[in-house]
C-alpha cells in the first residue's frame, strides 16, 4: 500500500500540486472509510491458511484479504506521500511528524488493547483518520467540503455493517467446538496479548499424551484456546486425589524419579501442571504465566471451574516471562517442567514456522539448567509426529546445552514417547541405574516407549506404539555421537540446535529435502509444507513483482518530468538502500527485543515507537545543524554505521544486564538503546528528500514509492534470512545497505550546498 501510494502520486503529480490540499483531505477521507470497510471484507472472505498447499483455489482467499488490508495502507501513505512534494523546506517537518504521529500510535495502540475490543480499534483508527480530513480540508472549497461529510455520513452507515465482534475463522478450533450441538462458551476476553476463550462439551474431551492403557476417568473439563486454538485444558477437579490421570500422560515421568521435588512450571496455562505437581505433594511448586488475563481469569470468573488450582496450597502463580524470571531468580528446583503447548494441528501444519520461540533455545535451556539442583530434571514436552522433528530438535537443542556444560548428552537425556507426545528429561548429573530403573518401571507400566537411556537395548524400543522403524531411537543415537553433524546433514527436515539468533524452533522444512520427500510421498510430500513458511515466501515473491511493475510504470508511462529527469538512478538505489535498512534494523532490534520484553506485541510497540519517535527528532534536526546538508548525511551515515555495529557485537550483553529487571523498566532502557541509533538514521530520508525535491519535485513521490516497497521485501526478507543466517547476519546486511546509501549520497540530483527556502515557506518549526 505504501510502496503503490508513491507510483500513483507520480503518475497524478501535475493534478495534485494544482490543489494539494484537497488531494490530502481526499486521502485521508478515503482512508477512514476504508478502515472500517477492510474488516468487513475481511470478515466476509472464508480462508483456510492450513489448506494452501493442498488447494490453490485458497489464493484467491489469501489475495481478497490482501487486498483489503492494502487499501487503507494505500490511503495512509498517499497522504503523507501528498504532504512531502510540498516545499522542500517543510519536508524534514513532515516527514518528523508523520514518524512521530506513527510511534505515539504504536504507544496509544499497546494501551487500547486493554480498553477496546478488536473492532473497537478498529473504529479508533477510522475517527483518526476522518479527523486528519477534517483538519486537512480546504472548507472553501465544496467539493473537498463535501468529501469530508460524505465519508462521515459512510463512516455511520458502517455501523451497521460492520459486526460488534470478530468471528474466528470456521477453521479454528473455537469453531468447531461451537458446531458441535451443547457447546458452551464460558468465558472471553481480550488484551495485547490476544483472545481467550473458554468453552466446553460434554463430547468433547482432552487429555494430550494419556496413556491408552489408562481405565480412570478424566474430570469434567472446559478447553482454554488462545485466538480461537486450542491450547489446552481446565479441569473441574474437587479432590486431590482426581489429578491421578496426569499421572498417566509422559510430563509426570520426571515426578517418578525426583520425589518431593521443588518445582517450576514455565507456562501455567488452565492448571493441569500443577495439579499433576500437587498430586505427587511437591511442597513448593511455582507456576510461571505471562498472560495477566488469564491470571486474573483463572483467580476470578473461571476459578471454581478451574478447582481454584492458582490458589491452591504451596501454589505462587507468577506473572513473569520465563527467561526474565530465570535470570533475576536464584531458586534451586528439583524439577522444572516445559510441558506440551499449543494445538497439535497447528504445529503439525507449520503455522507456526515463521514465529519465533525464545523458549526453546539452547540459552533457554541453559538457564533452565542452571536454576535446577545439582541431581534436579528438566523436563520439555512436545507433540509427537511421523517422521519425528520437534522431539529431536527438543533432544539436540538440549544436548548442545549440555555440550556447553562439558557434559556429555548421551549420560545425562531420556526421551520418552505416547501416541501424541514425547518427554525429554535432562539432568546436570549423569542418570544413575536407579534413575534408568525408574524410567524403565514408569514407560513399561504406562505403555509408553522408551526412544533414549544410554543403555538402552534395540528390543525395548518401539513396543507399545510400533512405527515402520525405531526412528527416535536411531535419531537419538545419531545425535549423542560422533556422527551427528552428518545425521543433521542428511536428515529431511531441520532438527539441529536452535540459538536465541535464530530461534526458529517450529520451522523444519528445508527445500533441499523437497525432492526427497517427494520421491517418498508423492503428493503426500504437500502435508510436510509449512503454512507459515509458504505465506513468507509467497509474500516475497508478491511484494518484489508489485515493487517491480509500480517503481517502473511511472517511468515506462513517461509520468510527467519524471522520464526527463536527471539521477533516477542514484535516486533509486539510495531510497531503495534506506528502506530496505531502516526495516531490516527494525526487525533486528524487535527480535532480539522479544527476547527482553517476552512478547511480540510488546516488543512491536517499542520498536516501533522507539524507531519512529527518534527518526522524527531526528528528522526535524536535519536541517538546522550548522553544516551542509552532505556533511550531516556524512556524520549521521558514520554514527548509524558506528552504532549499528556496536549493537551486534554488544546487545546480547548490554540487554542480559536488566533481563531481570520489570517489564516497565526495560520498556525504558530499550527506548534509550534505541535512542541515538533512531535519532542519526532519522536524517538520512528527510535530507535526500530535501536534495532531490530542489532539482526536481517529480522525484520525491517516486523516491518514495522506491522506499516503500524496498522497506515492505526487508519486512518479509528479513524472518526468511534469519532462519538461514540469523539475526547476526540480518543487522548486518542492514549496515551494508546504510554504506550503499551513503556511498550514493554525492551522485543525488540536486545541490549538495546550504538548504534554501522559498519566499513565503514556513519554518521547518512551523511545518511540524
Amino acid at each position: 500500500g505504501f510502496g503503490a501510494s508513491g507510483a500513483v502520486v507520480s503518475l497524478l503529480h501535475r493534478h495534485i500540486a494544482r490543489a494539494r490540499g484537497g488531494w490530502l483531505s481526499l486521502s485521508a477521507s478515503l482512508f477512514a472509510i476504508s478502515v472500517p470497510a477492510s474488516l468487513w471484507v475481511s470478515e466476509w472472505m472464508e480462508v483456510n491458511v492450513h489448506f494452501l498447499a493442498w488447494a490453490p483455489r485458497e489464493l484467491v482467499g489469501v489475495a481478497a484479504v490482501e487486498v483489503a488490508a492494502l487499501v487503507p495502507f494505500f490511503f495512509a501513505a498517499a497522504c503523507i506521500c501528498i504532504a512531502l512534494t510540498d516545499e522542500p523546506a517543510n519536508t524534514p517537518g513532515h516527514y518528523a511528524s508523520t514518524l512521530m504521529g506513527s510511534g505515539a500510535g504504536a504507544l496509544a495502540a499497546l494501551f487500547l488493547m486493554w480498553r477496546l475490543s478488536t473492532v473497537g480499534l478498529f473504529w479508533a483508527m477510522a475517527a483518526a483518520a476522518l479527523a486528519a480530513g477534517v483538519i486537512s480540508c480546504p472548507w472553501r472549497r465544496a467539493a473537498s467540503a463535501g468529501v469530508v461529510v460524505l465519508a462521515a455520513v459512510a463512516m455511520a452507515s458502517m455501523v451497521f455493517l460492520v459486526p460488534l465482534q470478530i468471528e474466528p475463522s470456521q477453521y479454528k478450533m473455537l469453531s468447531y467446538l461451537e458446531n458441535m450441538p451443547g457447546t458452551e462458551r464460558i468465558y472471553t476476553t481480550t488484551g495485547p496479548l490476544g483472545r481467550i476463550d473458554v468453552a466446553r462439551n460434554a463430547a468433547y474431551h482432552h487429555a494430550p499424551g494419556l496413556s491408552l492403557q489408562y481405565t480412570g476417568l478424566v474430570p469434567p473439563h472446559a478447553i482454554l484456546m488462545y485466538d480461537a486454538e486450542d491450547s489446552g485444558a481446565i479441569y473441574d477437579v474437587a479432590e486431590l486425589s482426581d489429578w491421578g490421570f496426569m499421572d498417566h500422560t509422559t510430563s509426570a515421568l520426571a515426578y517418578h524419579m525426583r520425589r518431593s521435588a521443588r518445582v517450576l512450571i514455565v507456562g501455567a496455562g488452565g492448571g493441569a501442571q500443577i495439579g499433576l505437581a500437587r498430586y505427587h505433594d511437591a511442597p513448593t511448586i511455582t507456576a510461571i504465566e505471562m498472560n495477566s488475563q488469564l491470571i486474573n481469569a483463572m483467580l476470578g470468573p473461571l476459578a471454581e471451574r478451574g478447582g481454584r488450582i492458582y490458589g491452591a496450597e504451596n501454589v505462587e502463580v507468577v506473572h513473569a516471562d520465563a527467561r526474565g524470571y530465570l535470570s533475576r531468580s536464584s531458586a534451586g528446583y528439583d524439577i522444572i517442567q516445559l510441558h506440551v503447548a499449543g494445538g497439535a494441528a497447528s504445529a503439525s501444519a507449520g503455522v507456526q514456522a515463521a514465529r519465533e520461540s525464545y523458549l526453546y533455545t539452547v540459552e533457554a535451556f541453559d538457564a533452565m539448567l542452571e536454576r535446577t539442583s545439582e541431581d534436579g530434571i528438566l523436563s520439555v514436552g512436545v507433540w509427537a509426529e511421523t517422521p519425528p522433528r520437534a522431539a529431536l530438535r527438543v533432544f539436540d537443542t538440549l544436548g548442545e546445552a549440555l555440550r556447553r556444560r562439558g557434559l556429555d548428552p548421551a549420560l545425562h537425556l531420556s526421551m520418552i514417547r505416547s501416541w501424541s507426545t514425547v518427554t525429554v528429561i535432562a539432568s546436570k548429573t549423569a542418570f544413575s541405574a536407579a534413575d534408568r530403573a525408574l524410567v524403565r518401571d514408569f514407560a513399561n507400566d504406562r505403555g509408553f516407549d522408551l526412544c533414549w537411556l544410554w543403555d538402552i537395548e534395540d528390543r525395548e524400543a518401539n513396543r507399545f506404539h510400533a512405527l515402520e522403524r525405531a526412528y527416535y531411537l536411531e535419531a537419538a543415537m545419531a545425535l549423542v555421537g560422533p556422527q551427528r553433524a552428518a545425521f543433521i546433514e542428511s536428515y529431511p527436515f531441520r532438527i539441529d540446535a536452535v540459538t536465541d539468533n535464530r530461534p526458529y524452533f517450529f520451522h523444519f522444512f528445508t527445500l533441499r529435502s523437497l525432492g526427497f520427500l517427494q520421491e517418498q510421498l508423492g503428493r503426500r510430500a504437500r502435508a510436510f509444507l509449512e503454512v507459515g513458511y509458504l505465506l513468507l515466501l509467497g509474500a516475497l515473491a508478491q511484494t518484489v513483482l508489485m515493487a517491480v511493475i509500480l517503481i517502473l510504470a511511472p517511468l515506462l508511462l513517461r509520468a510527467g518530468r519524471l522520464s526527463q529527469a536527471q539521477g533516477k538512478s542514484a535516486t533509486g538505489i539510495y531510497f531503495l538502500s534506506l528502506g530496505a535498512g531502516f526495516m531490516l534494523l527494525e526487525v533486528f532490534f524487535l527480535q532480539k527485543l522479544i527476547l527482553y520484553l517476552a512478547h511480540p506485541v510488546y516488543s512491536g510497540a517499542a520498536v516501533i515507537a522507539g524507531f519512529l519517535i527518534f527518526a522524527g527528532a531526528g528528522s526535524v534536526m536535519s536541517p538546522r545543524w550548522h553544516a551542509t546538508p552532505v556533511r550531516t548525511a556524512r556524520v549521521a551515515g558514520t554514527a548509524i554505521l558506528a552504532m549499528g555495529t556496536a549493537c551486534l557485537l554488544g546487545l546480547d550483553w548490554w540487554l542480559s544486564l536488566t533481563q531481570g529487571w520489570g517489564i516497565p523498566l526495560r520498556f525504558a532502557v530499550a527506548f534509550a538503546t534505541i535512542a541515538p541509533l533512531a535519532f542519526a538514521m532519522g536524517h538520512m530520508f528527510p535530507l535526500g528528500l530535501v536534495r532531490i525535491g530542489g532539482a526536481d519535485r517529480v522525484l520525491v513521490p517516486w523516491a518514495w514509492a522506491a522506499n516503500g516497497f524496498a522497506s515492505v521485501a526487508a519486512t518479509v526478507a528479513a524472518p526468511l534470512a534469519a532462519m538461514r543466517i540469523g539475526f547476526a547476519g540480518t543487522g548486518a546486511a542492514a549496515l551494508v545497505l546504510y554504506a550503499a546509501a551513503i556511498a550514493t549520497w554525492r551522485w543525488l540530483p540536486g545541490s549538495a550546498g546550504p538548504l534554501q527556502k522559498s519566499a513565503g515557506t514556513r519554518s521547518v518549526r512551523d511545518a511540524v
